[in-house]
């Protein structure tokens, strides 16, 4: 966590920026190499990332119950790998045309937030115009997520699916399969559609994956399906857009501590709308919306009553964004938004013999945030992100209220090829 500015804070982070804007730069002229032939197309962007966090609370009381800091969703939120001020970060996206309608994709990102990732490795049949089908490594599509778009305005995005580990689950890819149709009407709509099965314990692409949680130090995940639909309807005259995303989800793992020896379900099930308004040919306005809802149970002929098996848990969570974003020129762009989530969740404790314990008293989360950001793109290649970021948070846990608030400010050094 980083304190608050003083003069020669401020100082050191402008010394900073420039050192690593001189080596960025001195690289643009030794990574113009083609990436591109008649049958494949392949396209990276990679950079660094500084931010100076600010939050009223330092740390969280008692991880993973308590959590004051984390719950700011500030960059340093529950991150993959050991967060730093100072992060690099890159993302890999291909194309190869193995046949006339038969393509292989790729897209990788590696970033402190989520680690390294392959979000798809997958072979597409494009069987006619308005179907096709894809098997491999495949992107569930859920959100309006923009991490692999080359003109992305957000160093930390809006939308709170997009930049949490809570959502983890449902963003990104797994091993699976997907049918796609599209439907275009009189040259004016568009509707893209894509239904999927999902199984990201092949390969052992994500063999601790349970939702959100963690039941046992040494949890063990046995079953892990999903299935997913989404809906994009696309005005093809004035660029009205909306999305409809469901996906649902059913994983089982088992508890083998000596003193658990448990097993546990998990259900899922996640919704996502979202609007796309172009107010004119330079501004637009994105609303979003996403709920999901788990329900757990964990069983255990031996463990003590009130422990981390014998109950029944949902966990509701909730959030909601809007943006508007603002082209100022050809290399200026810019983005405002709002965000909130909450996240509540309900147990019951059960003796080993499954009679009711105690109804534990809810916890409630929500969480709070404004951002603005401003993209410049200095050439075809390099560009820069500034964001400022305000967030507050409150929560109640076993009717005991916490507070916090915090801001961000963050620079992004970017090439993009």
């Amino acid at each position: 966590m980083s304190p608050a500015f003083t003069r020669s804070s401020y100082i050191q982070f402008a010394t900073r920026v420039i050192a690593i804007a001189l080596a960025m730069i001195g690289q643009v002229g030794q990574a113009q190499t083609n990436l591109s032939d008649e049958n494949g197309q392949w396209s990276y962007q990679l950079g660094t990332d500084l931010w100076r966090l600010n939050p009223s609370v330092k740390n969280d009381s008692l991880p993973n119950y308590v959590e004051e800091n984390s719950n700011l969703l500030l960059p340093n939120s529950h991150t993959k790998w050991s967060y730093n001020d100072l992060s690099a970060w890159g993302r890999l996206i291909g194309t190869k045309r193995l046949e006339n309608d038969i393509t292989a994709n790729t897209k990788m990102r590696a970033d402190q937030t989520v680690g390294f990732r392959v979000d798809e490795a997958h072979i597409q049949k494009d069987i006619s115009p308005y179907l096709g089908l894809r098997a491999g490594v495949v992107d569930y599509k859920t959100s309006w997520c923009r991490a692999y778009e080359p003109n992305n305005g957000w160093i930390h995005e809006n939308e709170t699916i997009c930049n949490t580990p809570q959502f983890r689950a449902v963003t990104g890819g797994a091993p699976g399969a997907q049918v796609l149709v599209q439907k275009a009407w009189n040259d004016h709509y568009l509707l893209q559609s894509q239904f999927g099965i999902y199984r990201p314990l092949l390969w052992g692409y994500a063999s601790k994956e349970f939702g959100n949680l963690v039941p046992s130090p040494n949890y063990q995940v046995q079953t892990n399906h999903k299935t997913g639909i989404n809906l994009n309807l696309l005005n093809l005259h004035n660029g009205f857009e909306a999305r409809f995303s469901y996906i649902q989800s059913y994983q089982t793992a088992y508890l083998p501590e000596s003193q658990l020896q448990g097993f546990e379900k998990l259900r899922s099930d996640l919704t996502y709308l979202g609007l796309n308004f172009p107010l004119n040919e330079r501004t637009s306005i994105r609303l979003t919306h996403l709920h999901q809802l788990q329900k757990g149970t964990c069983r255990s002929s031996i463990a003590k009553i009130a422990s981390s098996c014998n109950l029944n848990l949902v966990f509701d969570k909730a959030a909601t964004a809007i943006e508007l974003s603002y082209q100022g020129s050809v290399s200026n762009f810019y983005s405002f938004g709002l965000s909130q989530t909450t996240f509540d969740l309900q147990q019951i404790f059960f003796t080993p013999s499954l009679d009711v314990y105690r109804e534990a008293a809810p916890s409630n989360t929500l969480s709070k945030q404004a951002s603005f950001a401003w993209r410049k793109n200095w050439n075809q290649h390099l560009f820069t992100i500034a964001q400022y970021l305000l967030s507050e948070h409150k929560s109640s846990v076993e009717n005991i209220d916490y507070k916090s608030h915090g801001n961000a400010v963050g620079l992004r050094l970017g090439y993009v090829y």
